[in-house]
């Protein structure tokens, strides 16, 4: 009779050890969990660009031949590189020709690009001087040629650049050509 006895003492003990190695195990488990856990990846952030269009207006001058002239309306576009701290107005996208172009579809710039913007403002009259320049430099044989007005657009671009520290020109248009 003592067999009898001591079959249920094997079976309670066998019972309490894997109980224990099963919440052993699960411990073990939970705890590299915790401890495994990585940290959140950070998020990649794209940075788009900012450019905005910036009007010159229309500006005649005469050509190196005498009796030629060149009257173009130009614009630049500017990709902006200034910092919001430096913004002193409130600037808007937008025409400022006062020719009925671009109204209503004025917006608020984004901080960098009115700071660009306030920069092209202050030294609009150095910009208009450079770009006088450069198109007086030209011959009306040269602009004749798409190959001479796109020469003159990197001209400009180049000598505004040389001006500008919180933007940069991308590029020229010219929104009207007359030659004469």
């Amino acid at each position: 009779m003592r067999r009898e006895g001591r079959l249920p003492l094997f079976i309670v003990i066998a019972a309490a050890l894997g109980a224990g190695a099963a919440a052993a195990g699960v411990s073990t488990l939970l705890m590299k969990r915790v401890v495994h856990t990585e940290p959140p990846k950070p998020q990649k952030v794209e940075i788009v660009p900012i450019t905005f269009l910036y009007p010159l207006g229309e500006q005649i001058v005469n050509l190196t031949e005498p009796g030629r002239y060149l009257k173009v309306g130009i614009e630049l576009e500017v990709l902006a590189k200034g910092s919001p701290e430096s913004v002193g107005e409130k600037v808007t996208l937008g025409h400022e020709s006062g020719h009925g172009e671009g109204q209503g579809t004025e917006r608020p710039l984004p901080p960098v690009a009115a700071a660009t913007k306030a920069e092209l403002n202050e030294k609009r009259a150095k910009i208009l001087d450079v770009v006088l320049e450069e198109l007086s430099s030209s011959s009306f044989r040269e602009l004749l040629t798409p190959k001479g007005k796109r020469n003159l657009r990197e001209r400009i671009k180049r000598a505004v650049n040389q001006i500008l520290q919180s933007g940069e020109v991308r590029a020229v248009y010219f929104t009207s050509f007359l030659l004469q």
